[in-house]
């Protein structure tokens, strides 16, 4: 049943031109992926002489022994013009220089100040200061072109390093011969011996002032990176408390809502206290003298209540706002509350006086009158407080939180500027650490050579003094002399390292020909799934059974997958011309891998539709970034170097390295069969996984015909 699905779809392919012509596409373009990665990383260090890099040397020079003027700043300047490996600007102004490496126009900058070769002449000396070289270096341009400008100062530093250790054995060499000569001269033995002895003197106080620098630099050490923790430590403060500020310029920004609440709750409230005196006072106005003492009495009850709630109302008022101002606001406020208070009292005891009716009406009358001027006296001042309520009180509460807002503005702003300047510092302390490392490196080599001078010195005295009497002159003329020149080239790099490389790959196409390679075979997979269906028609095949169905579709797919497969290989080996130890099993590798790749994209397609193909592009995604392919896997984050053993691309990229660069053992066949794990986790998603989810695939692509744009 397999076998008749697979022929049935050969011949329905070849029944239709269209789709023929869409599946030979399909078998390409995979391989113009990986042919197209693979030539543009052919060999990009080859052309680093592009890069510019700006030259400036303001180097003064330094007049020697005789008259000879040395200048090292135009030699390097001249060193790196013949260099053709970078290209070097020669140019007059460190103005210049470092603005055309901030705009992009150059990648680095090399700057050799006035002293340079002064201070590289003068090691002798008691206050000793390490020659200087200033790089600077635009790394936003480029990351990769950072990384070579890099090795370029690198190399430069280690040249100069071998002509500072060059200079300081010439000298010493050269004294040497100095003292043969007076010894050819006629000066005595001894007179020589001294200042043979006088010379390493001199080496041992030199190398004690080496020890007293790098004694200084562990401290210096010491320094930055404690220094480097507490800027860390108050960036963190500095962060935290600008988030605290941020916070509370939130609280602040509610707290004018609540002042607004507020103005108008008591605007209420003055309201309400405005036209309960109004009411009494129409009352008072409407009750005349009668006969009636009844109707008096009621309307004096009627505003007794009213002067009831009145004082509550005035009590509340007044406890909400004379307590929350304080200074000569208070004052005036709180006079103008305790006046009013008088008033309604004085109002409250007329009152009380006319419900009960003392006096006749004549007396009523008077009370009446006087009752009602307590009440305008009252409304007189509810609207004086009203005043300064609006005029004074409520601008004062806004032009201060108004101040804490601004204040609050500029305390995050200086705390941001604050976080960015600390942690321009951490940087700074942790480049001088590396500077400070770099200087203990040099001092080191330094005090090798010294070592080595002062050990010939040490054996020539002792052969001397081992010697007869009258053979002493003749020791010392064929121990001390000699080149000064040659023997400083010697110390100056003394050991010769002789690099033996293991497994040569010649250009870096080659070396990137194993990763494009596996992840076009994977791409290719996933064009396959996409652009055919995974289902064959069930109703054509009644009596196959769900394995069947899957391993007869698939069988289309394996065949197309190795025509991709072979595609690829022949461009990598005919038109890039790869480098290739053994072209079968590079062959072979590939194909395996297509297999391998084809049925575990093709079963996660079958099994779960769309999601399926999402979940492949998803695992490409994440073997480019941690399949090892381009990076050491030692190099790549902690996530990735706990998950890519689970991931078929490594197994796979290091067989193909096998056949690049040349097998080791049976390494080569180890790595086939943990990539073939994989084979057997497709067959269980294909077959055995697939089956409980069919309904629900079926579902998911009604749902999504249904949208019509899926």
């Amino acid at each position: 049943m397999i076998k008749r699905i697979f022929i049935t779809d050969i011949k329905n392919l070849f029944r239709s031109f269209f789709a023929l012509v869409i599946v030979i596409g399909v078998c390409f373009l995979p391989a113009l992926y990986a042919w197209l990665n693979i030539y543009s990383n052919w060999d990009p260090y080859a052309r680093t002489g592009n890069l510019k890099i700006a030259v400036v040397s303001m180097d003064k020079g330094y007049v020697g022994e005789g008259g000879k003027k040395v200048n090292a700043g135009n030699s390097i300047a001249l060193s790196l013009q013949e260099n053709k490996a970078i290209d070097s600007r020669v140019l007059s102004s460190k103005k210049k220089a470092v603005e055309g490496v901030r705009s992009g126009e150059y990648y680095a900058a090399l700057i050799v100040p006035t002293d340079f070769t002064y201070r590289m002449y003068h090691v002798f000396t008691e206050n000793v200061e390490r020659p200087t070289l200033y790089f600077y270096q635009n790394q936003k341009k480029n990351a990769v072109a950072g990384k070579i400008t890099d090795t370029v100062a690198g190399n430069l530093q280690s040249k100069l390093n071998e002509a500072y250790i060059r200079i300081i054995s010439e000298k010493v060499f050269k004294e040497a011969n100095d003292v043969s000569v007076k010894l050819d001269s006629g000066d005595s033995v001894e007179k020589i011996l001294g200042s043979l002895k006088g010379m390493r003197s001199d080496i041992h106080d030199y190398k004690k002032m080496i020890v007293a620098v790098k004694k200084g630099n562990v401290i210096l050490k010491d320094a930055l990176v404690t220094a480097g923790k507490d800027t860390t430590t108050l960036s963190k403060a500095v962060t935290k408390s600008a988030k605290d500020v941020d916070r509370a310029e939130d609280e602040i920004d509610k707290s004018q809502d609540v002042v607004n609440d507020y103005a108008v709750l008591v605007s209420a409230a003055m309201k309400d206290v405005n036209r309960l005196l109004s009411n009494m006072k129409a009352d008072l106005k409407e009750a005349k003298v009668t006969s009636d003492v009844k109707t008096i009495e009621t309307n004096a009850k009627k505003t007794s209540g009213d002067v009831d709630r009145l004082r509550r109302d005035l009590k509340a008022l007044k406890d909400a706002t004379v307590t929350d101002v304080t200074g000569v606001d208070a004052i005036a406020l709180r006079s103008s509350y305790e006046s009013m208070s008088t008033s309604i009292k004085a109002l409250d005891r007329l009152l009380l006086g006319i419900q009960k009716a003392e006096g006749g009406s004549a007396v009523l009358e008077k009370k009446r009158q006087a009752a009602l001027q307590k009440v305008e006296d009252a409304l007189l001042k509810v609207d004086d407080i009203k005043k300064q309520f609006d005029n004074r009180f409520i601008p004062q509460l806004n032009s201060s939180i108004d101040s804490v807002e601004d204040v609050l503005a500029d305390s995050s702003e200086v705390m941001q500027k604050m976080s960015k300047t600390l942690s321009g510092m951490g940087n700074v302390f942790g480049a001088l650490k590396e500077t400070v490392g770099s200087a203990d490196q040099s001092l080191d080599k330094t005090t090798e050579a010294l070592d080595v001078i002062d050990q010939r010195i040490a054996s020539v005295i002792d052969r001397v003094e081992q010697a007869k009497e009258d053979e002493r002159g003749e020791v010392l003329l064929k121990t001390l002399s000699g080149n000064p020149e040659s023997l400083g080239d010697f110390f100056a790099d003394p050991v010769k390292v002789t690099t033996r490389i293991e497994y040569p790959v010649k250009n870096y196409g080659s070396a990137v020909t194993p990763f494009y390679t596996i992840l076009a075979i994977w791409v290719g997979a996933l064009i396959l799934t996409a652009v055919m269906g995974t289902h064959p028609t069930a109703s054509k095949y009644p009596e196959a059974k769900g394995y069947q169905l899957f391993l007869g579709r698939f069988m289309i797919f394996a065949v197309l997958g190795q025509f991709q497969t072979a595609i690829i290989v022949w461009g990598d080996l005919v038109i890039l011309k790869v480098q290739c130890a053994s072209v079968f099993f590079f062959w072979l590798a590939s194909a395996f891998t297509s297999f391998t790749f084809t049925l575990l994209i093709y079963a996660l397609v079958a099994s779960f539709g769309d999601v399926g193909k999402a979940l492949a592009v998803v695992l490409v995604v994440l073997q480019i970034a941690g399949s090892s392919g381009t990076y050491p896997i030692e190099l790549l984050p902690e996530f990735f170097r706990k998950v890519y053993i689970f991931f078929p691309f490594p197994y796979a990229i290091n067989a193909l390295r096998e056949c690049v660069a040349g097998m080791n053992g049976k390494e080569y066949w180890i790595l086939l069969l943990q990539l073939s794990s994989f084979i057997l986790v497709a067959l269980t998603i294909g077959i055995w996984i697939r089956m409980p989810f069919a309904d629900l695939n079926h579902y998911m692509e009604k749902r999504m015909k249904d949208t019509e744009m899926m």
